[in-house]
């Protein structure tokens, strides 16, 4: 019944949208033979029918079909054209298609979960029988402005915190009554009758209930009076625009309350929608409060996207995405998110992808289970499902800026059961486009991906790994959004597993916390960087930065060596396991032609990983010898044994004699078969009479010779001959004191041992023992220790051939701790409402001790929480986020901040309150010192709301004893403290005294200048606001003088220069902190006299500067004036100019100007340069020299700068010349002589 078509040209989905180029598959459907075919099942849900449809990627494939009506017996009595259908692969129950029959044709959705994602039938517009299959990625970005109107509500809000959170595993199908109105605009878009509208209901909700039943065992039909609430009319249906109200009234009314469990309503409009509550199902008055709208109300974006979503609200579900604050705990998508109850595509600037998918994130699955078992509105079947099993995983310390890869353990005692797996991060947190990053420290930092079959998943993906690309910032839509962290913070991830189960799932989960620790360094693989070639079965050097991984907390101590061969795409090849963690490894390559070889160096009872950065080469050989170990032991005079495979390639067919080089006098050797010859033959090398060599470590070369080609393969032997010497301790030093919480313990390596057993207990005896470890390195670092506590430690050398005695045990005593709480001084400050102002407390640690814990006190008024940035900031410069857009609309902050305690649930007023653990670690400060200034940073990133910040105190934790310091001045008690009571907030010197010192305002100082240069006339003038007892320095400029003044001091003839005026004083008792300042006498400014030609050249404009006032004498009239502009008229002729400052020693100007209405030349007689004096300079002067004869000797034309311009004239014999000069509207002869 389907064929390909390949001709339809314009890809486009039944709701418009268009596909990208070359994508999707175009089929041609008999609808007729496929209702013929269909017939038979209707109405006989047990019966079953082999009928083929397209999957995902477009090849026919068979399916059992079984009728799946989402209409009540009765409604679907009435309308037995309209039909919904749920076909199963009968090779993989997770292959599945659910589709609908009816007059306006087909419309399926077909999944295989781990395949691909979800394929969508649709009728192409107004084509017949032609038919797109689709998905969802394939599409062209749409824009959109749908957005949901639901409102968080916070009592529905954070699941219950657990190890082993209850999904939907109690073998129930729920099954709800669904009323569905439209508004005639609806059916006005689906043909304008009750019939073909009702069809597009069912097709909604034939997809719906895939999804829904999938995840929530969770099922809904229609109600049978719902043809009642289908409007065709616009103009007489009872919707106006207040949906939500208007639907609520109408299914009551029409349907009855007590004959519906939700309800919702399908319009056709502007992109909206909202669900009224969220948590409405079964409610009175709540649970028909819901509606979609879109003005293509049809297809897979209105029926998952709008539909479900809201749907999701209704069940009792918030929003996933985290661009925004909501508040309500589960905001663990970044971005948009692409879940259900994401806004995937519609959140312009923070999509994640332009498409959402089609299964529910983790907490809206947690928050529906929570919400429907507390309802008892559903109908149950039972399931002969069984529910996954899933075995909890432990929780892990990483290094930071690492990768690492989460797996699953889990079982279904379902056989036909396909377990699809889910590991999405589910730190709630706000996480834009613009604060995605590394450096983020809440909220999710990895993207939720669609169930797949692997049970691991790798953060981030494995390709962006192999090239390098572990961190992401500022992602763009459709790119990874996945980075890993590089700084120290808390990672919670969630399991979620279906079984994926026809007609009602069982899904089960785990939680693991990743924690996130600052090292020095990241665990990276530095070896094979560049391109190589190496031969297939060649012994090759892995090298690796530890990263500290070895030590404290992450005590990791070996590793495992994984081979790729498709460059990183997977690591099927174990190269070698429980590999020391000491950074560097020897390994075998196998004899597998590749050229895309990579390298994976994984803790093997740890998460994290490291891959090279570079495609390396493996060429084949004829044959390899493969070795199961690189080294043999041989335990005196026990034999060592060398396990061995050969392999041969490309029809290498050669007998290959064995071979051994390098072995010690008087030992021997003998292989299992001197000869080999078939391909994958198990051999072994059997080194003899060992105690004939001293014992050692020996290199042999194992050798495979043929004629065809050779074979080394380097191997060590190492000889014991089972004596061991007891490693001596170094660090602590026996019965050390003081030694902190976190020590590392060293002792001597001994040449014998491969490794060592580090043992540590409470007591001499060691009958309680608190560790008890096998290590590598010649070190040991526990977890952190008891504070004051005495500790014994001891050690045993370890090889493959045994483990020497303890050596001697040491003791050793931790330091004590000790914690002090300061409060912050001059809270409490105002948060402005205006603008986005950042406003700081800090407070002052005397003490310098090592932190090993730190709680934060916060008392905070503002409105509208999420506008606020809290951050904490150590003297070190370490930063911690202690909230971060956090709680939405609610108010104000009561709490203190601790890493240990559970994270903060948003709560009405306070927002935030009790024992919480912030956003950001507070174990970041761990090791670092507590001296200095420890500062609160409020930062308020929005305006119109503000507030203040009440109270801010810091709790510390150190190792060691904080000083005594009673009054709290920094100046400790037991040292150096001479007045102890000074009161809170007090300045003190060193000895702790309170310092007085004047108000800011206490004192002006004028200064006067000389008056010319040279004069000495400068001076001081100090004047006290208050009358004290004032002893005064001035000193500087070859100066040092000292007054005493009780309300004013004056110092003249002083020259320019600097000075330093100190001030001190007293009151009685009280002697005053000495003021001083930095003063400067300065040098007279110049007399400066700037003279412009006005406009037409008949006067003069003068600019004066550097004196009070000047005489200005004009052709011998004198006049007084003041700085400032000044304008004077000059006669015809020559005009002599002079101005003298006031006083006269700064300086006098002397110039003289020519005025006339004419054009006029001068110097007459000239030599070699002429000036023209020009009344109008607007136009270009044009001047042309003649000799008496009437012959131009010289032409030159400008445009004048000035009234007065000059020309340069050329070398000419002295003599009587005409000069003829034009200028706009004038023109002048002029008889000039040359000297």
């Amino acid at each position: 019944m389907w064929e390909r078509d390949n001709a339809i040209q314009l890809r486009r989905t039944a709701s418009g949208e268009l596909l990208k180029p070359q994508e999707g598959s175009g089929f041609t459907l008999d609808e007729m033979g496929m209702r013929r075919a269909l017939e038979e099942l209707n109405g006989n849900p047990g019966s079953a029918k082999r009928m083929y449809f397209p999957d995902s990627r477009g090849e026919l494939q068979p399916y059992l079909v079984r009728e799946r009506s989402v209409m009540a017996p009765e409604l679907q009595e009435r309308y037995p054209e309209i039909r919904s259908y749920l076909g199963v692969s009968p090779e993989n129950p997770a292959r599945r298609i659910r589709f609908s029959m009816s007059p306006s044709g087909f419309q399926g959705m077909v999944s295989e979960p781990g395949r691909e994602a979800s394929g969508f039938l649709e009728k192409v517009p107004g084509s017949g029988a032609r038919y797109l299959l689709y998905r969802r990625d394939q599409k062209e970005a749409l824009p959109s402005a749908w957005k949901c109107g639901t409102r968080a509500y916070r009592e529905f809000a954070k699941p219950a915190s657990s190890r082993a959170a209850k999904l939907v595993d109690d073998q129930l199908l729920r099954t709800y009554r669904l009323a569905v109105a439209t508004t005639g605009e609806y059916a006005e878009y689906h043909g304008g009758t009750v019939g073909s509208a009702l069809s597009a209901v069912n097709a909604t909700l034939t997809r719906i209930n895939e999804v829904f039943e999938t995840d929530l065992a969770i099922s809904l039909v229609l109600v049978a009076g719902n043809d009642q609430v289908i409007y065709t009319d616009p103009s007489t249906d009872p919707f106006g625009g207040n949906f939500s109200s208007e639907v609520q009234t109408t299914l009551d009314a029409q349907i009855g309350s007590a004959n519906y469990d939700i309800g919702h309503l399908f319009h056709r409009g502007s992109e909206a929608g909202n669900a009224g509550f969220i948590g409405a199902v079964c409610s009175e008055n709540r649970k028909g409060s819901a509606y979609a709208a879109t003005p293509t109300p049809e297809g897979d974006r209105f029926d998952l996207d709008f539909v479900a979503h809201e749907m999701g609200h209704q069940f009792g579900a918030n929003h996933t995405w985290s661009f925004d604050s909501e508040g309500s705990g589960v905001q663990a998508e970044p971005a948009s998110g692409t879940t259900i109850m994401g806004y995937a595509g519609i959140a312009e600037g923070n999509n994640v992808a332009q498409q959402g998918d089609d299964y529910f994130h983790y907490f809206s699955i947690v928050q529906i289970a929570q919400y429907v078992a507390g309802t008892s509105c559903a109908s149950t079947t039972a399931l002969a499902n069984n529910p996954p099993a899933v075995n909890p995983l432990p929780d892990y310390f990483i290094p930071a800026g690492t990768a690492f890869v989460l797996e699953a353990d889990a079982s279904d005692p379902d056989a036909s059961d396909i377990l699809t797996y889910a590991w999405e991060q589910v730190d709630d947190g706000v996480v834009t486009r613009a604060s995605f990053g590394p450096q983020n420290p809440s909220g999710a930092n990895f993207r939720s991906l669609p169930p797949g079959v692997s049970p691991s998943r790798y953060f981030p993906r494995l390709s962006r790994v192999a090239s390098g690309n572990l961190t992401q910032v500022s992602p763009a839509s459709g790119s990874a959004w996945e980075t890993v962290s590089e700084i120290e913070r808390d990672m919670t991830f969630a399991l979620t597993v279906r079984d994926n189960a026809p007609g009602g799932g069982q899904v089960a989960s785990d939680l693991v916390s990743v924690r996130v620790v600052s090292q020095p360094d990241a665990f990276r693989v530095i070896s094979q960087q560049s391109t190589q070639n190496f031969a297939g079965g060649s012994i090759q050097t892995i090298s690796w930065e530890t990263g500290a991984t070895n030590q404290a907390p992450i005590n990791c101590q070996e590793v495992d060596i994984f081979l790729s061969l498709n460059s990183g795409q997977d690591f099927p090849v174990l190269l070698a396991s429980g590999v020391p963690n000491t950074g560097s490894a020897q390994v075998q390559l196998p004899g597998t032609a590749t050229t895309g070889g990579r390298i994976m160096v994984k803790a093997s009872d740890n998460i994290f990983f490291s891959v090279n950065q570079a495609d390396f080469t493996i060429t084949q050989q004829p044959f390899v010898l493969a070795a199961q170990e690189l080294e043999a032991v041989g335990c005196q005079p026990v034999d060592a044994v060398y396990d061995f495979t050969y392999h041969n390639f490309d029809g290498f067919a050669e007998e290959v004699t064995l071979g051994v080089s390098g072995l010690p006098a008087g030992l021997g050797s003998g292989f299992s078969s001197p000869t080999v010859q078939t391909d994958g033959t198990d051999l072994t090398l059997t080194i003899t009479n060992t105690a004939a060599a001293a014992p050692g470590l020996y290199p042999l070369v194992i050798t495979g010779t043929a004629p065809g080609g050779n074979f080394n393969l380097p191997v060590q032997l190492r000889l014991t001959d089972g004596s061991f010497t007891a490693p001596a301790l170094l660090s602590p030093e026996a019965d050390a004191t003081d030694v902190g919480l976190v020590p590392r313990l060293q002792w001597e390596a001994t040449q014998e041992a491969t490794s060592y057993r580090v043992q540590l207990a409470l007591d001499a005896g060691f009958s309680g023992i608190l560790v008890d470890e096998v290590v590598y390195l010649a070190e040991y670092q526990p977890e952190e220790l008891l504070p004051d506590t005495t500790y014994f430690w001891r050690v045993r050398p370890i090889n493959d051939c045994g483990q020497g005695a303890f050596g001697a045990a040491a003791s050793f005593r931790t330091i004590a701790t000790d914690c002090k709480t300061l409060t912050a001084q001059g809270t409490p400050i105002t948060i402005s409402s205006t603008g986005t102002p950042t406003v700081t407390s800090s407070i002052f640690f005397a003490d310098d001790q090592t932190v090993i814990g730190a709680r934060v006190g916060l008392d905070l008024s503002h409105s509208y929480l999420a506008d606020l940035v809290i951050k904490l900031r150590s003297p070190a410069g370490t930063e911690i986020t202690l909230i971060s857009n956090s709680c939405a609309e609610a108010n104000d902050v009561d709490a203190t901040f601790d890493a240990d305690a559970p994270s903060f649930i948003c709560g009405n007023n306070p927002a935030i309150s009790g024992l919480v653990r912030p956003l950001g670690s507070l174990n970041a400060f761990d090791g670092e010192s507590s001296f200095g200034e420890w500062v609160l940073i409020v930062e308020d990133t929005a305006p119109a709301d503000g507030g203040a910040l009440n109270g801010f105190s810091l709790e510390l934790c150190v190792e060691g004893q904080f000083r005594p310091d009673a009054d709290g001045d920094g100046v400790f008690d037991d040292g150096d403290d001479l007045c102890p009571g000074t009161p809170p907030g007090a300045v003190v010197d060193a000895n702790g005294c309170p310092v007085y010192r004047f108000a800011p305002d206490q004192f002006d100082i004028a200064i006067s200048g000389e008056k010319c240069v040279g004069t000495d006339d400068g001076a001081i003038r100090v004047t006290a606001s208050r009358s004290l007892d004032y002893t005064i320095t001035i000193r500087g400029n070859g100066l040092d003088e000292s007054g005493a003044f009780s309300n004013s001091f004056e110092l003249r003839n002083l020259a320019t220069g600097q000075y330093d005026i100190c001030i001190s004083g007293t009151d009685g008792p009280i002697t005053y902190e000495a003021q001083c300042y930095t003063v400067t006498i300065g040098s007279p400014d110049p007399l400066s006299v700037l003279v412009s030609r006005s406009a037409g050249g008949s006067g003069i404009d003068l600019d004066l500067d550097g004196a009070v006032s000047y005489v200005v004498s004009l052709n011998g009239e004198e006049r007084t004036v003041g700085s400032g502009p000044l304008h004077l008229e000059l006669q015809p002729g020559n005009n002599d100019l002079k101005v003298t400052a006031v006083p006269a020693c700064k300086g006098s100007y002397e110039a003289s100007y020519f005025s006339s209405d004419s054009i006029s030349a001068a110097p007459n007689p000239f030599s070699d340069r002429i000036g023209l004096y020009l009344p109008d300079i607007r136009e270009p002067v044009t001047l042309e020299l003649f000799n008496t004869s009437g012959r131009l000797l010289y032409r030159s034309a400008r445009q004048p700068l000035s009234h007065n311009e000059e020309f340069s004239l050329p070398v000419l014999p002295s003599g009587l010349y005409l000069l003829r000069v034009q200028s706009g509207q004038q023109e002048a002869l002029l008889k000039v002589f040359r000297r």
